[in-house]
């Protein structure tokens, strides 16, 4: 029995020794593996540093608002051309109107409450020059006539940044150009607080491009001024 074992099992380990020689010497021509060998010199060694950025204009502008409110009226879109002290945008004027109407009133009040202490203060002074009344009388009247006086100043500064503010409704735009990104619509609130919202992006000129990068801190050595420099671009293009 154990006879029979052996000689099955030898059997099987010849056909699989057999199979394995003919898919060897089937290929008909040997591979020839050839050796060969380069006398060593010197050469220059080539650096390749890879970033990503974005393709940018060299100038741009971003267009915000100096006033809060609600956006009324937009003249341009995308790509819209645009001009130097053309109309883009209006920022709805009630509230600016009425604050400007306010900071009118006041200042009128202001200028005749100061025509009448100067009108006093010219009656006292006559009468002090004549020794009619005492000093601290007129004192009186100078001191009245004085705050009077820095009154009006006051209001006026407040109603020309009334007026100031109104302007600020009407956004025009600063260069000549193309317009990028328009970041608002008609009807939308902005609010301009501490860092001026961005409501445009216009760019200059769209024929000079620049490339910005971010190169690692460990290839940053390797860049010099005047390299040569290659890019490409995933976008579609006609």
């Amino acid at each position: 029995m154990k006879t029979k074992k052996k000689i099955i099992i030898g059997s099987i380990v010849l056909l699989v020794l057999a199979v394995v020689g003919y898919s060897f010497f089937k290929g008909g021509d040997a591979i020839i593996i050839e050796a060969q060998t380069v006398v060593a010199k010197k050469a220059n060694v080539t650096t390749m540093v890879t970033a990503t950025g974005t393709i940018e204009p060299i100038n741009q502008v971003d267009v915000g608002t100096q006033v809060s409110g609600v956006v009324e009226k937009i003249y341009v879109d995308y790509n819209s051309e645009v001009k130097q002290g053309q109309l883009i945008a209006e920022l709805d004027k009630t509230n600016l109107k009425a604050s400007l109407t306010q900071a009118q009133a006041v200042y009128d009040n202001a200028v005749s409450q100061r025509n009448y202490t100067q009108t006093i203060h010219d009656r006292q002074k006559t009468l002090y020059d004549n020794q009619v009344i005492s000093k601290s009388d007129y004192d009186d009247a100078e001191y009245n006539y004085q705050t009077a006086k820095g009154t009006v100043t006051q209001r006026l500064s407040d109603l020309q940044s009334a007026r100031t503010n109104l302007g600020y409704a009407n956004i025009y735009s600063p260069i000549d150009g193309v317009v990028l990104s328009k970041d608002i619509d008609e009807g939308q609130t902005v609010a301009a607080s501490y860092s001026t919202p961005t409501l445009f992006t216009i760019a200059q000129d769209l024929k000079e491009m620049q490339v910005e990068a971010d190169v690692d801190e460990a290839d940053i050595g390797n860049v010099k001024e005047g390299q040569r420099v290659e890019f490409t671009v995933d976008a579609y293009m006609v």
